[in-house]
């Protein structure tokens, strides 16, 4: 008995003096309690959202880009080569664009080299916007032969020396709406000349009148010079007013030059036409002008259709 209460006494004495454990949730319960998700409370008016977006850092900013897919697809790029092609063909009807005149205030149409490509010729045109007038100046220029001829032309630069003009139009005078355009109309097969044509009219009603001039290349003997060739022009006028009673003055009246013969290099060939009263060309004749002895004979009245050389040479690229 006494043996069974000692028993008793050590039970109780463990129980009251052992910590209780208590009962976790966490610990002790078989399937995890699902959180509640934290929605984030949208913005309602103007003055909300930007003081959100003050507060949010630049670093913290979502700042993805989308990689774009990348093409599979390959181009081929031809590589562009030059080609030399006669300048003056269709002879006598090489026209010039520049377009670009008056957005740029200057235009540079081309160069034209000679059938050997020792020299270029070429033209400049300038726009005055105060006065709508354009003018330009004509230029005659050697290329570096030491080059192969496409890297001549290539290479040229107009403004890597000063340059002289050979012929000066509009561009020392001052006229509203004045149109006074140099153009090339083609060289001399010897390579020694240039048939140079200026045209004069309005930038409103187009070109009233045509002047011709003739370069001759300077060599060690001679320089260079210039002549026009108003002698031409009288020629006709008193042709007309003498054998046909026609005072070309009184109409509109111009001449529109082929190039040089292809017989003689020392002739140039020009058409002389007339306008109606409704603006329609009436052919009156063709003339030859002979470059050194400066005699003009009259070829034919009714035969607008001859044998013209083209011998000056322009670059252009191609991809054929």
């Amino acid at each position: 008995m006494r043996k069974n209460t000692i028993c008793i006494i050590i039970a109780f004495y463990i129980i009251f003096n052992t910590p209780c454990l208590s009962f976790d949730p966490k610990n002790h319960f078989p399937f995890k309690k699902k959180q509640p998700i934290q929605k984030q409370k949208m913005v309602e008016t103007k003055q909300e959202w930007e003081i959100e977006a003050k507060n949010v850092p630049l670093s913290e900013r979502n700042n993805e880009t989308i990689e774009e897919e990348k093409s599979t697809k390959k181009y081929y790029q031809p590589t562009p080569h030059y080609v030399f092609e006669k300048y003056n063909y269709p002879q006598g009807k090489r026209q010039l664009n520049i377009e670009d005149v008056k957005k740029n205030l200057y235009s540079y149409p081309y160069i034209v080299s000679d059938i050997n490509c020792h020299y270029v010729a070429y033209p400049r045109y300038y726009f005055s916007p105060d006065i709508k007038q354009i003018s330009s100046n004509f230029y005659v220029e050697k290329l570096d032969t030491t080059k192969t001829k496409t890297k001549r032309i290539l290479d040229y630069d107009h403004n890597q020396l000063e340059r002289k003009a050979i012929i000066q139009a509009g561009t020392k005078e001052t006229y509203p709406n004045l149109f006074n355009g140099l153009t090339l109309v083609d060289w001399s097969a010897d390579s020694k000349k240039l048939l140079i044509k200026e045209q004069v009219g309005s930038t409103l009603n187009g070109i009233y009148k045509t002047y011709l001039y003739i370069h001759f290349l300077g060599n060690e003997n001679q320089e260079s010079y210039t002549i026009k060739l108003l002698d031409l022009d009288n020629a006709i006028k008193n042709y007309y007013l003498d054998w046909e009673n026609l005072q070309l003055i009184k109409y509109r009246y111009d001449i529109e030059p082929l190039g040089f013969s292809a017989d003689n290099d020392n002739l140039i060939i020009v058409l002389s036409y007339v306008y109606d009263k409704n603006n329609k060309k009436i052919f009156l004749g063709a003339w030859s002008y002979n470059c050194y002895t400066h005699e003009i004979i009259l070829l034919s009245k009714t035969n607008a259709i001859y044998e013209i050389s083209a011998n000056g040479l322009i670059l252009r690229r191609s991809y054929d």
